[in-house]
């Protein structure tokens, strides 16, 4: 397939809209491409939370008006085809968007998919393989020590590495960061990132602070990060300096790099992050999400994360794991010792330059 030899090629990006983490890294690429070629026409689109965070983080996306669970739709495959009718872009970005490709191919129109999971690792039979073969390129966004290429996978491949922010705050800022949340260095400070999922978002919140309680002293401090339930959380806990309750904060680095402990839902993204920063973490990953459950697994083999059974969860299980991390004094030494060995870069620099090469060579 080709695409015509204009000046400004038009590429139609569309970010998967579960959660904030595919536009936090979609968002990353978009900047770093547009360093490399300025001569790009780029449309961003996207739904629910991905649009939330294009629109709070400088971008101007198109609202492709899903819900989450719309993703797979008939809906959102009408959707799609409208915009790329008005659009009529030469090339689409995929960032498991994975309705599309049905779509691209359809049209003929050059496609690349971004993601970072191999279906075939937890279903052969899984209905989203013939959408992603559909895909003329394949960028995948993680290390390939993680991962076993199927045999039959036969769309062109790149691993880039994972995609990382680009931090203000490293563990060399830790009083600069505690200085500004107000928590003395003498704390011990246990951050608590529950994800989306509002049945797994109280569960997880309601056991750390069972053991919080446990816990408690006076140089203990709990960060909780609790999105829709602020309010609720925030009223509950009014006028205890102990428990820090937030929404969101997009200076995540600044809460990580702060805590001594990071308790975390296991996804990809944040452990990833957390790993990069040199954070010890506990990840307990989504029972629903087979791909969370595996990251997390191999994240453990690397001594990157510590990983506990979400079956398991409960305040004497959670509260054992706990003190175990606070007992340990050289858990951060490892952890960036071993990141040193898995990564040579940021996943969103090679990322961008494969999309670019994909662009000269098509043009052709």
């Amino acid at each position: 397939m080709r695409i015509s030899k204009i000046k400004s090629p038009k590429i139609l990006y569309l970010s998967r809209g579960r959660g904030f983490s595919h536009a936090m890294y979609d968002s990353l690429i978009l900047k770093e491409l547009k360093n490399i070629n300025k001569d790009l026409s780029i449309l961003v689109a996207s739904y629910d939370k991905g649009y939330i965070y294009f629109r709070g983080n400088g971008f101007r996306p198109f609202n492709l008006g899903l819900k989450q669970n719309d993703e797979l739709t008939l809906k959102a495959g009408l959707r799609m085809w409208s915009l790329i009718r008005k659009f009529k872009p030469d090339l689409i970005i995929s960032d498991e968007v994975f309705i599309v490709l049905h779509i691209t191919k359809g049209l003929k129109i050059p496609s690349i998919l971004i993601t970072h999971w191999f279906f075939e690792t937890y279903n052969k039979k899984h209905p989203i393989i013939p959408a992603v073969k559909k895909a003329d390129y394949v960028i995948f966004v993680d290390t390939p020590l993680f991962h076993t290429i199927p045999y039959d996978f036969n769309v062109h491949l790149t691993f880039v590495g994972p995609v990382i922010r680009e931090f203000e705050y490293s563990l060399k800022d830790k009083k600069k960061a505690r200085d500004e949340l107000g928590i003395n260095m003498e704390d011990k400070v246990i951050l608590v990132t529950p994800g989306g999922r509002h049945k797994d978002r109280n569960r997880l919140l309601e056991v750390t602070i069972e053991v919080f309680k446990e816990l408690q002293g006076k140089n203990l401090k709990l960060i909780l990060l609790t999105g829709e339930l602020y309010e609720e959380f925030l009223g509950r806990f009014a006028g205890d300096d102990s428990i820090i309750v937030k929404d969101y904060d997009w200076k995540i680095d600044r809460l990580m790099v702060a805590s001594d402990l990071v308790i975390c839902k296991g996804t990809f993204m944040t452990m990833w992050e957390l790993a990069y920063l040199g954070v010890p973490s506990i990840s307990i990953p989504d029972l629903s999400n087979p791909v969370d459950q595996v990251n997390v697994y191999r994240m453990d083999e690397h001594n990157l994360t510590r990983r506990m059974d979400p079956r398991k969860l409960n305040k004497s299980v959670l509260l054992e794991e706990v003190r175990k991390q606070f007992n340990s004094n050289v858990r951060s030494e490892e952890i960036l010792e071993n990141i040193r060995k898995l990564l040579y870069g940021k996943g969103q620099q090679e990322a961008a330059e494969e999309i670019n090469y994909f662009v000269n060579r098509i043009q052709k």
